[in-house]
Protein backbone atom coordinates (compact mmCIF):
# COMPACT_ATOMS: atom_id res chain seq x y z
CA UNK A 1 0.00 0.00 0.00
CA UNK A 2 2.53 2.51 0.67
CA UNK A 3 4.55 2.15 -2.77
CA UNK A 4 1.20 2.78 -4.35
CA UNK A 5 0.88 6.10 -2.20
CA UNK A 6 4.22 7.06 -3.29
CA UNK A 7 4.35 5.96 -6.95
CA UNK A 8 0.41 7.76 -6.85
CA UNK A 9 2.57 11.19 -4.96
CA UNK A 10 5.18 11.15 -7.39
CA UNK A 11 2.95 10.92 -10.39
CA UNK A 12 0.80 14.14 -9.48
CA UNK A 13 4.19 15.89 -8.57
CA UNK A 14 5.36 15.32 -11.99
CA UNK A 15 1.63 16.50 -12.96
CA UNK A 16 2.70 19.54 -11.22
CA UNK A 17 5.87 20.57 -12.10
CA UNK A 18 4.88 20.09 -16.06
CA UNK A 19 1.42 22.16 -15.71
CA UNK A 20 3.94 24.54 -14.01
CA UNK A 21 6.65 25.02 -16.48
CA UNK A 22 3.84 24.90 -19.15
CA UNK A 23 2.63 28.49 -17.25
CA UNK A 24 6.12 29.82 -17.10
CA UNK A 25 6.32 29.52 -21.06
CA UNK A 26 3.93 32.18 -22.16
CA UNK A 27 5.68 34.48 -19.92
CA UNK A 28 8.61 33.98 -21.54
CA UNK A 29 7.20 34.59 -24.66
CA UNK A 30 6.07 37.82 -23.82
CA UNK A 31 9.62 38.48 -22.68
CA UNK A 32 10.87 38.24 -26.23
CA UNK A 33 8.65 41.10 -27.57
CA UNK A 34 10.84 43.80 -24.96
CA UNK A 35 14.01 44.81 -24.64
CA UNK A 36 16.73 46.58 -22.20
CA UNK A 37 17.57 49.96 -23.14
CA UNK A 38 20.95 50.72 -21.29
CA UNK A 39 22.72 53.95 -21.20
CA UNK A 40 26.46 54.32 -20.98
CA UNK A 41 27.79 57.86 -20.11
CA UNK A 42 31.31 57.87 -20.94
CA UNK A 43 31.81 61.59 -20.33
CA UNK A 44 32.73 63.19 -16.85
CA UNK A 45 29.24 64.96 -16.71
CA UNK A 46 25.80 63.41 -15.49
CA UNK A 47 23.31 63.40 -17.93
CA UNK A 48 19.85 63.16 -17.48
CA UNK A 49 17.59 60.74 -20.45
CA UNK A 50 14.06 60.74 -21.61
CA UNK A 51 12.64 58.37 -23.67
CA UNK A 52 9.82 57.59 -26.16
CA UNK A 53 8.32 53.78 -26.63
CA UNK A 54 5.43 51.87 -27.40
CA UNK A 55 2.74 51.97 -24.67
CA UNK A 56 2.93 48.00 -25.13
CA UNK A 57 3.20 45.91 -27.57
CA UNK A 58 0.84 46.62 -30.18
CA UNK A 59 0.04 49.40 -29.30
CA UNK A 60 -0.66 52.33 -31.72
CA UNK A 61 0.23 54.82 -28.48
CA UNK A 62 3.32 55.97 -28.11
CA UNK A 63 4.59 56.92 -24.36
CA UNK A 64 7.10 59.90 -23.63
CA UNK A 65 9.19 59.81 -20.35
CA UNK A 66 12.26 60.99 -17.89
CA UNK A 67 14.55 61.57 -16.63
CA UNK A 68 17.02 58.85 -15.74
CA UNK A 69 20.20 60.39 -14.28
CA UNK A 70 23.40 58.50 -15.30
CA UNK A 71 26.48 59.83 -13.85
CA UNK A 72 29.44 60.24 -15.73
CA UNK A 73 31.45 57.39 -16.08
CA UNK A 74 28.01 54.80 -15.53
CA UNK A 75 26.12 53.12 -17.24
CA UNK A 76 22.71 52.12 -16.18
CA UNK A 77 19.54 50.23 -17.68
CA UNK A 78 16.70 52.40 -18.06
CA UNK A 79 14.16 49.97 -18.31
CA UNK A 80 12.50 47.98 -20.60
CA UNK A 81 10.36 48.92 -23.84
CA UNK A 82 8.57 47.09 -26.65
CA UNK A 83 10.96 46.10 -29.65
CA UNK A 84 10.39 48.03 -32.70
CA UNK A 85 10.17 51.97 -32.64
CA UNK A 86 12.39 53.66 -30.01
CA UNK A 87 13.13 57.12 -29.69
CA UNK A 88 15.82 59.27 -26.49
CA UNK A 89 17.01 62.12 -26.05
CA UNK A 90 19.68 62.66 -23.68
CA UNK A 91 21.61 66.47 -21.59
CA UNK A 92 24.12 67.42 -19.79
CA UNK A 93 22.39 67.50 -15.96
CA UNK A 94 23.90 71.21 -15.89
CA UNK A 95 24.15 73.39 -19.12
CA UNK A 96 22.42 72.80 -22.81
CA UNK A 97 24.57 69.97 -24.40
CA UNK A 98 22.79 67.52 -25.86
CA UNK A 99 23.80 63.60 -27.46
CA UNK A 100 22.19 62.07 -30.36
CA UNK A 101 20.47 63.53 -33.82
CA UNK A 102 17.23 65.27 -34.30
CA UNK A 103 15.36 62.44 -36.08
CA UNK A 104 12.04 63.95 -34.40
CA UNK A 105 11.14 66.75 -31.84
CA UNK A 106 8.72 65.91 -28.76
CA UNK A 107 8.16 67.61 -25.67
CA UNK A 108 9.87 67.03 -22.22
CA UNK A 109 8.59 68.60 -18.84
CA UNK A 110 11.23 69.69 -16.45
CA UNK A 111 12.34 69.55 -13.72
CA UNK A 112 10.36 65.97 -13.52
CA UNK A 113 10.07 63.24 -13.72
CA UNK A 114 7.24 62.70 -16.30
CA UNK A 115 5.73 60.03 -18.23
CA UNK A 116 2.22 60.78 -20.34
CA UNK A 117 1.04 59.33 -23.65
CA UNK A 118 2.19 61.21 -26.99
CA UNK A 119 -1.23 61.92 -28.37
CA UNK A 120 -0.67 63.41 -31.71
CA UNK A 121 -0.66 67.66 -31.91
CA UNK A 122 0.29 67.22 -28.68
CA UNK A 123 1.59 71.00 -27.59
CA UNK A 124 3.86 72.21 -25.03
CA UNK A 125 3.08 74.02 -22.52
CA UNK A 126 5.57 74.41 -19.67
CA UNK A 127 7.52 71.58 -21.58
CA UNK A 128 10.20 71.85 -23.94
CA UNK A 129 10.29 71.05 -27.61
CA UNK A 130 13.81 68.70 -28.17
CA UNK A 131 15.34 66.93 -30.51
CA UNK A 132 14.96 62.63 -30.01
CA UNK A 133 17.01 60.05 -31.83
CA UNK A 134 14.89 57.19 -33.91
CA UNK A 135 15.84 53.54 -34.20
CA UNK A 136 14.36 50.78 -34.54
CA UNK A 137 15.23 48.10 -32.04
CA UNK A 138 15.12 44.20 -32.32
CA UNK A 139 17.67 42.61 -29.93
CA UNK A 140 17.33 42.09 -26.27
CA UNK A 141 19.38 44.68 -25.24
CA UNK A 142 20.19 48.27 -27.13
CA UNK A 143 23.47 50.25 -25.35
CA UNK A 144 23.68 53.59 -25.82
CA UNK A 145 27.41 55.48 -24.93
CA UNK A 146 27.44 59.13 -24.62
CA UNK A 147 30.89 60.38 -25.68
Amino acid sequence: MGVRVAVSLLASLAAVVVAGSALVQPAAAADDEFFTFRVCNKTKTEASVAVSALYAPGSPDYIVAGWWNVAGGDCRDIGQYPKGHFYFFAKARRGTSWWGQRDIDLCVEFPGPFKRINFKNYKCANEELKPFRHVVVEKAVYEWSLT
